[in-house]
């Protein structure tokens, strides 16, 4: 039974955090950053992407949780 019980709230779990980031999750999560959906590919080319979206100070690769890291970039201030 506590099988049962444990297994339950895993897949809750799994399914919370699938409606977070299917809600775009990303855009409110960081202060000061703006972080895009997708995986990111590198710290280099996720500093060029921002800089050339318009983000003076470039962005960095930040893990949301295990396994999920997307290209974040610093808001202009």
């Amino acid at each position: 039974m506590a099988f049962r019980m444990n297994q339950t709230n895993f897949l809750l779990g799994l399914l919370s955090i699938a409606l977070v980031l299917e809600a775009g999750m990303g855009a409110g999560l960081f202060p000061g950053l703006d972080c895009q959906k997708g995986r990111c590919q590198g710290n280099v080319p996720c500093d060029l992407s921002c800089q050339n979206r318009g983000y003076r100070q470039g962005g960095t690769c930040i893990g949301i949780i295990p396994g999920l890291i997307e290209c974040c970039c610093h808001k202009n201030s």
